[in-house]
């Protein structure tokens, strides 16, 4: 901890000054580990007080790498993957952030007191090299690729469990690089990646809770499966060629009037099907980047329309370019923004934030979407799946955070007009980023 502080630049009095706003949480690629800190705001402006995190996992920074991270009532759940099919040691480990909310009627008021500490850890050779972490409302759900299924567990469940595996339930649906749409306690939808072949464009639906025991299958017309989303009692999927929906069957007993429904994203220059990787739902809303370099859209599915269509914004890139999956959030002033960074591997130093805003008459339809804001941004450190950037919105819905690996930096970001308020130094490369709490 006293290497970070001296590379962040911080000193001791410093780190006393200002109202906490936030407490950060993030991946730092250099290190295999989760950094935190409480972001502070005073009249001589914002710095981040390293808070340390009792009891990480040791991980070997060449084999194992961290995966996604989610939150859900202060209590954060981060999968780790390794480099020989999860032979190494791979699997999930539970940080209590330390955060306590304090409910006042119509409000909350937060109290960052306690110190982080990792409360539960599952990272050995049985957990299957899990490369998504997801949450669906309270529950966390992870994909055990080489086990061909996912675990599912809560927050509570995690903190009342005697041992980590009492806190988990496996269930067996999807095979290799598996994605994920799910209703708690009912039903999930867990895909297969397989290209061509029998299996290709195979959807496993599983019984959960009091469906347990009831599964079924079926096929998209295409393969490739990456990429899930449950919205508005419909379930979609991205596969080689544009999306599919289903209507979701919550019973899991309706597998014989299951209809798979196909919208094209349109080709590209050379005649193929553009297609997507990963969803961002936001209301009844899914979005998603499709296609890369010059073909690059932005798109949007009315999830609750009895039809859904695609509503899409071009954003044409240069070759090697390409568009991440977009954060999406209603502001404290009433706009709904989606944001998504533009990256190029070779020349990161190019790299930039769009700024979308999704409803700009605030009717409730996104057919009105627009481009609002480029903001450029720091590099990216792209290397296989790692080094990108990424984006949290704070509690208070005023600022976002931008993390840029390359040169170790986060930024506080205005939601107001966009301006950069604040460039502070992580001493890392940091990467996915939470904020856990605020006013």
């Amino acid at each position: 901890m006293i290497l970070w502080l001296i590379a962040a630049g911080f000193c001791s009095p410093c780190l006393g000054k200002g109202r906490v706003i936030t407490r950060l949480f993030w991946q730092d690629d250099a290190t295999a580990t989760v950094q935190c800190a409480d972001l502070k705001k005073s009249s001589d402006g914002w710095t981040l007080a390293p808070v340390e995190i009792e009891g990480l996992p040791e991980l070997d920074t060449i084999d194992q790498s961290l995966v996604q991270m989610r939150q859900h009532d202060g209590l954060l759940i981060v999968g780790v993957r390794d480099a020989d099919d999860g032979n190494i040691g791979s699997g999930w480990f539970a940080i209590e952030s330390g955060v306590v909310e304090e409910p006042h009627g119509d409000h909350s008021h937060w109290r960052f007191q306690q110190s982080p500490r990792v409360i539960s850890s599952r990272i050995d050779s049985t957990q299957g090299n899990p490369a998504h972490v997801y949450r669906f409302d309270d529950h966390f759900v992870l994909a055990n690729d080489q086990r061909d299924g996912f675990t599912v567990t809560t927050a509570g469940q995690i903190r009342r469990a005697a041992n980590p595996s009492d806190a988990t339930s496996f269930h067996s649906g999807g095979n290799g690089h598996i994605t994920l749409a799910v209703v708690p306690n009912r039903v999930a939808y867990a895909t297969w990646i397989a290209p061509a072949g029998d299996d290709a464009g195979r959807v496993d639906v599983v019984g959960l809770g009091e469906n347990q025991g009831r599964s079924y299958s079926f096929q998209c017309p295409s393969g490739m499966l990456h990429g899930a989303a449950v919205n508005s009692g419909k379930a979609f999927f991205a596969p080689a060629d544009g999306v599919c929906w289903v209507s979701v069957d919550p019973e899991v007993d309706d597998a014989d009037n299951v209809s798979v429904h196909h919208l094209s994203l349109g080709t590209d220059a050379d005649d193929q099907p553009l297609r997507t990787g990963a969803f961002e739902t936001i209301g009844r809303h899914v979005l998603f980047a499709a296609g890369k370099g010059p073909d690059t859209k932005f798109c949007v599915i009315d999830a609750d329309a009895a039809k859904p269509t695609v509503d899409s914004l071009a954003f044409p890139l240069s070759d090697g370019e390409a568009m991440t999956t977009p954060v999406a959030t209603k502001t404290r002033y009433g706009q709904t923004l989606a944001f998504a960074f533009v990256e190029q591997k070779d020349a990161p130093e190019n790299d930039r934030l769009k700024i979308i805003d999704l409803d700009v008459n605030r009717d409730g339809s996104f057919e009105d979407l627009a481009l609002v804001e480029t903001v450029e941004v720091g590099p990216s450190q792209i290397v296989g799946h790692a080094g990108h950037h990424s984006l949290t919105v704070l509690p208070d819905r005023r600022h976002a955070v931008i993390t840029n690996p390359g040169d170790s930096s986060l930024w506080v970001m205005s939601l107001t007009d966009f301006d950069v308020l604040a460039k502070l130094d992580s001493g890392g490369a940091p990467t996915r980023v939470v904020a856990v709490g605020g006013p």
